[in-house]
């Protein structure tokens, strides 16, 4: 079994990640320099090419990989589940775009279709595939 490495070593390593991680930083930086002197150089000649990322849309380091921000889960009269079963009594054998459509109207996010999969299964729902053409109809089991 290996023995644990001792807290210096480790603090070392961390030491030498963080100079190496500048060091990259640095031939980034120079990098870009070197890249807008050409393209400088290029629209002097008239020969500017389109850049290929925006300087408006280029990715800074510092914000990447952040998340945007915590979802909420929302809460509703009835389920999800309630929802579908209450809309294919009401429509006879409804599309499954219907039941979609029905579900973004109530201000759902997400797709219904996990929960039409979830029914299916649990014998609440039956499924019958649409011939020639994508989809299915639902009734209920």
């Amino acid at each position: 079994m290996p023995t644990p490495k001792s807290s210096l070593s480790i603090a070392e390593r961390i030491q030498s990640l963080l100079q190496e991680r500048q060091h990259h930083e640095d031939a980034i930086t120079s990098i870009d320099g070197t890249l807008a002197r050409v393209g400088a150089a290029l629209i002097a000649n008239g020969q500017a090419p389109q850049p290929s990322v925006p300087a408006a849309k280029a990715v800074n380091p510092a914000k990447a990989g952040k998340p945007k921000g915590k979802r909420s889960r929302r809460t509703f009269a009835i389920t999800g589940e309630q929802l579908i079963v209450d809309f294919v009594r009401s429509h006879t054998n409804p599309m499954g775009r219907e039941i979609e459509e029905h579900w973004k109207s109530e201000g759902r996010s997400g797709a219904a279709a996990t929960t039409l999969t979830k029914l299916v299964k649990d014998d609440k729902l039956k499924r019958v595939p649409l011939k020639d053409q994508r989809g299915s109809r639902y009734s209920l089991a």
